[in-house]
């Protein structure tokens, strides 16, 4: 048991270390490459980008007035877009006199009409529009997608990705309106994506999952290779203790979840698996008796990541099957 707990938490352990290089490895580049058509340091291409109120943004013009200019490249249906927005404002708002920014929906599917509604609904006052052919020269691998333009015209900071907090925006703000900025850009920055880990994860789990699911149904009696068949084998483990359909409802709620997470729904998301892990909740329970382990493992049966150690215990463990059915005896005869 204690090897099992130990083996569960090293591979944690390792998860979080591959987390943590890979965040440190896209945040200190030191190539000048952003890899979005510009370099670091490079003289800024000039540009003209419509904007909602019928009139234009052009980055020389504006360069004659500020002392910074935040090109930012968004898309209407962008949620990392739509959380950095009210922080950007705040900060434009203390800034203005010095700072533009210029916010431009990237994807070719959004209508001006489109912005013109989403800055009005965000209570966002800076200029926003459409990149359209303004901004041919860059390529945009995901929005948002910001440049931050120096006195000079030079390209003195991209970031890819949304911005960490409005205090991480500021922060580059305050850098490029230092009176002791000396020209010099700050390193490429690149949001981490937590997406390649929860695949990792994914993986791992689902064979934690699916060995401790054919041991957990070899224990009760039943057929091991039922673990092998997605929806099967949470009907088949539930069925050592339980007759009813929660278990597979509950794991219907997890994979639809997982799903609108990949589709960038974060809302439908957290419903969903709240809504699994409610439901859960009894069959864990149920399952934990079965194998004479308390309420708080019951609990941890239905909620994500420990459900796949937790099964992986149940199955390689010692804890023996006890049927939650009670033995019906036959009455003596007369």
């Amino acid at each position: 048991m204690k090897k099992t707990l130990v083996f569960c938490i090293a591979m944690m352990l390792a998860l979080g270390v591959l987390a943590g290089c890979g965040k440190k490895a896209e945040g200190n580049s030191a190539s000048t490459d952003t890899g979005i058509g510009l370099e670091l340091g490079q003289a800024m291409p000039d540009f003209t980008v419509s904007l909602t109120d019928g009139t234009s943004a052009n980055l020389s013009e504006t360069l004659k007035e500020k002392d910074l200019v935040v090109l930012n490249v968004f898309a209407s249906w962008c949620g990392p877009c739509e959380r950095e927005f009210p922080g950007m404002e705040s900060v434009y708002q203390a800034n203005k006199d010095r700072v533009e920014i210029i916010s431009v929906s990237g994807d070719p599917n959004d209508t001006m009409e489109v912005i013109s509604e989403y800055k009005s609904s965000h209570g966002l006052s800076f200029p926003m529009g459409l990149a359209g052919d303004g901004l041919s020269f860059m390529k945009f691998p995901g929005f948002p997608t910001t440049v931050f333009i120096d006195r000079d015209g030079k390209v003195g900071f991209v970031k890819i990705g949304a911005f960490a907090s409005e205090k991480d925006f500021e922060e580059k703000i305050s850098y490029f309106l230092s009176p002791d900025y000396d020209g010099k850009p700050l390193a490429l920055e690149k949001a981490v994506s937590l997406t390649p880990y929860y695949l990792l994860w994914a993986v791992i789990g689902t064979i934690l999952m699916t060995i401790g699911r054919w041991r957990i149904l070899r224990k009760a009696g039943k057929k091991g290779w039922h673990s092998l068949i997605p929806f099967l084998n949470v009907c088949q483990e539930y069925s050592v203790c339980w007759k009813g359909w929660f278990g597979l409802l509950a794991e219907v709620c997890r994979k639809a979840a997982f799903a609108f997470s990949m589709a960038g729904l974060p809302v439908v998301y957290y419903v969903l698996l709240g809504a699994g892990f409610l439901i859960g909740i009894p069959e864990g329970l149920k399952l934990a008796k079965a194998f004479g382990k308390g309420k708080v493992f019951g609990v941890l049966l239905a909620l994500p990541v420990f459900k796949d150690i937790c099964r992986f215990i149940l199955g390689v463990g010692g804890a023996e099957y006890q049927s939650p059915e009670p033995e019906v005896t036959e009455a003596p005869a007369a």
